[in-house]
């Protein structure tokens, strides 16, 4: 069995099928692959981060109950707002980011970090400027909407590696208390449309994952979910939800013991960094994580804050399980309901 390290909040279902399937696309994505495996078990420190995860613009076309997009401006969490004027990326801020990662050793991208990429015009353009830097791994998390069977085709040969499609559901009742959408089926046929367009090109890239956060309103629908997509997408992810401040009661195990000997450790700071709209650097890509001290990269380079004295000292703080050290991670570990150790 391949391993995979999530000592957080993700439980990845298939991942032989989903690993064994794109290692014989590359073998660079094995190398890839094993090296996240040796950062996320905290037994080598890069001198650059593994992967890199965009937020392309400040924005959403869904407000999910457990998002703070659906909660009042001022009641979303601290960092997670950005101002209107720097609400959308500039592509050049974007190619800046890429060009610096592919000279010293970035391997993989993921284009949302809790936003909807699909909304972003230039989401192909970044794609395929990721592509010919020579990134393994281009990922991207939609909630499905916009995936028309058009953008499928475009997505399918730009270059993308890994498509993820946030469903959370198993019925258009309950798609509508955890995304706030009745869009359920069109979402659904959108995702099997994309199967189906990959399918008939002859392409086996990208893979598809589908992930469903667990929540009390859709728990009854999980092992549906799962049995549903087992033999159709390459990926299924059973995720934790992840409270915040005003994450609404119907979602919690409002019954559930505060989880008893958590260990505060975390493997984000150690594969990852996370790049807001304006360019604020970020050392996970957590939305507890958005409250880290503001750094913008139009006053240091990515080497520069990942090697920095903070940067490692954080590493190390999580990798000895003191990470209740740290406000900020200690809020984010205990904020999950189910934390894997």
């Amino acid at each position: 069995m391949v391993k995979h390290t999530d000592k957080l909040a993700t439980n990845l279902l298939q991942y032989d099928k989903y690993y064994n399937k794109i290692k014989n696309y590359s073998r660079l994505f094995q190398d890839y692959r094993d090296l996240w495996e040796r950062a996320s078990s905290f037994e080598i420190e890069t001198n650059f981060p593994i992967q890199i995860e965009f937020e392309l613009s400040n924005a959403c076309n869904f407000r999910c109950g457990f998002c703070p997009y659906s909660f009042p401006i001022d009641q979303r969490p601290k960092g997670f707002e950005i101002p209107i004027k720097d609400k959308i990326m500039s592509f050049d801020l974007f190619k800046k980011v890429i060009d610096e990662g592919s000279e010293r050793g970035l391997m993989a991208i993921e284009l949302g970090y809790n936003t909807e990429p699909l909304i972003f015009k230039r989401i192909i353009d970044c794609i395929k400027y990721a592509k010919m830097k020579n990134i393994i791994d281009i990922r991207m998390t939609t909630n499905g909407l916009k995936l028309t069977e058009d953008v499928s085709t475009l997505l399918i040969q730009s270059g993308l590696t890994h498509l993820s499609v946030s469903f959370d559901a198993f019925s258009e009742e309950t798609f509508l208390k955890t995304r706030a959408s009745r869009h359920y089926k069109k979402v659904l046929q959108n995702a099997l449309n994309f199967l189906e367009i990959r399918k008939n090109l002859g392409i086996q890239l990208p893979l598809m994952r589908v992930s469903f956060i667990e929540t009390e309103e859709n728990k009854h629908e999980k092992d549906s979910f799962v049995k549903f997509w087992k033999d159709r997408a390459d990926l299924i992810a059973v995720q934790s939800l992840v409270k915040y401040d005003n994450t609404p009661e119907n979602l919690q195990n409002l019954n559930n013991e505060k989880q008893k000997d958590i260990e505060y450790n975390c493997h984000q700071p150690w594969t990852r960094l996370a790049i807001k709209s304006n360019g604020d650097i970020k050392p996970c890509c957590s939305i507890p994580g958005m409250a880290f001290s503001k750094i913008n990269l139009s006053e240091t380079t990515i080497s520069k804050y990942w090697n920095s004295k903070e940067m490692k000292e954080l590493r190390n703080t999580l990798k000895v399980g003191e990470g209740y050290k740290n406000s900020v991670c200690k809020k984010c570990i205990e904020s999950i309901e189910n934390k894997n150790n």
